[in-house]
């Protein structure tokens, strides 16, 4: 089906790290959800780590805003609008504005002295990778899902390489540009937990079998649902699995409310977060994940051979977190439910039967880390540096 299952070779096109390159500087360019920032941050944190100078082109009002600064990274706003979905008049009005906007983000580039455009997906991406094609700068894209963004797709018709998390991408990306299979890049911090010290900071049980509950960088209502379910189903047993439930900040007080409301109190076997940046914790705690499908959790489940529950969000472009979703599935890595027509009942009941399997937790996990594929960061790295000497 693709990268993960193995119809294709990561190394296809690989060409290995340069032993003395000189230092680039390249743009990081794209964002909005975790899953463009995150694996953004782990390839310009390998990048760095090279010696090379990043410098993160996005939104400062979205995640990356936030994040990337706190991570070291110089930042620089840059001013997208979003693709409509319909309307000719509002297309129009779309690709004057990018126009616009990329003829302003040219100066940009130039006034960087950027040498590579690596484009991670969002439509904030678009203008940084015009802009440097406006300026003679070559850019690299990657894709994360098997269906490619709209971003990703307009980039790609300039970009010098293409790299993808799923081999069955390729044909689904137009251009000519050369396409490398890698995967997704994952940070490193959040492959190293302690179980120990980590059930000391949430407050649970390290000994107990606990259900991680996360819907991504913004959080997702109906994970919420599912987990309250459980949170409610569960909590009269002693005996029931414990759950760390990362709501999403603007779902916190929700549903921290509605489980006072419910249970009069947080028991100690519930630890509610509104967000986690330090999951390498959250994973250490974790015997079976209940999650959305986007390409970045999947790639982090993926590496560390954890079971998974999976709600595709329906809210993206073509259902592509589905196709993600069932490419785990295929090979036994994750149950999936979708959204429509969810029975809530039943998820909460199959969770509960494979948190008291511990042998079938096992297969799952084993099954998942088949498809694992660390160190894409360093990959990507490589090939930049190969394919763009300085």
């Amino acid at each position: 089906m693709g990268a993960w299952a193995g119809t294709a070779s990561p190394a296809a096109g690989y060409v290995g790290r340069l032993e003395t390159p000189l230092a680039h500087t390249i743009l990081l360019a794209g964002g909005g959800t975790g899953g463009h920032v995150y694996p953004a941050l782990a390839m310009g944190d390998a990048l760095r780590a090279r010696g090379h100078r990043v410098v993160y082109f996005g939104e400062a009002a979205r995640l990356e805003g936030r994040v990337a600064p706190q991570r070291g990274y110089e930042f620089r706003s840059v001013e997208a609008a979003a693709f409509p979905r319909a309307g000719m008049v509002a297309k129009l009005k779309f690709g004057v504005a990018l126009v616009l906007a990329s003829l302003r983000t040219r100066a940009m580039v130039k006034a960087e002295g950027a040498t590579v455009v690596l484009g991670v997906g969002g439509y904030v991406m678009a203008p940084t990778v015009l802009g440097g094609w406006l300026c003679g700068v070559p850019s690299v894209i990657h894709e994360a899902n098997v269906t490619p963004g709209l971003a990703n797709r307009l980039c790609a018709r300039v970009a010098k390489l293409v790299l993808l998390t799923f081999g069955e991408t390729a044909a689904k990306i137009p251009g000519k540009a050369e396409r490398v299979l890698v995967g997704c890049p994952v940070n490193p911090k959040v492959l190293v937990g302690d179980r120990a010290a980590a059930a000391a900071r949430y407050g649970l049980d390290p000994a107990r079998p606990t259900l991680l509950v996360v819907g991504g960088s913004l959080g997702a209502a109906t994970i919420n649902e599912v987990a309250r379910a459980a949170a409610l189903a569960w909590a009269p047993d002693s005996g029931a699995p414990q759950i760390l439930h990362i709501t999403g900040p603007r779902y916190h007080a929700e549903v921290h409310a509605a489980y006072v409301a419910a249970l009069g109190a947080i028991p100690a076997s519930l630890s509610v977060r509104d967000y986690e940046d330090r999951m390498g914790d959250a994973y250490a705690m974790a015997d079976l994940a209940l999650c959305r499908a986007g390409s970045s959790t999947l790639s982090e489940l993926c590496v560390l051979g954890k079971p998974s529950v999976l709600i595709p969000s329906p809210n993206v472009t073509d259902n592509h977190q589905e196709g993600n979703a069932r490419g785990l599935e295929r090979v036994g890595a994750a149950l999936v439910f979708v959204e429509k027509g969810l029975v809530v009942d039943e998820v909460v009941r199959q969770m509960r039967a494979l948190l008291a399997d511990e042998v079938a937790r096992a297969k799952m996990g084993e099954a998942a880390r088949g498809l694992g594929q660390p160190g894409t960061a360093e990959r990507v790295a490589d090939l930049i540096e190969a394919r763009f000497p300085t």
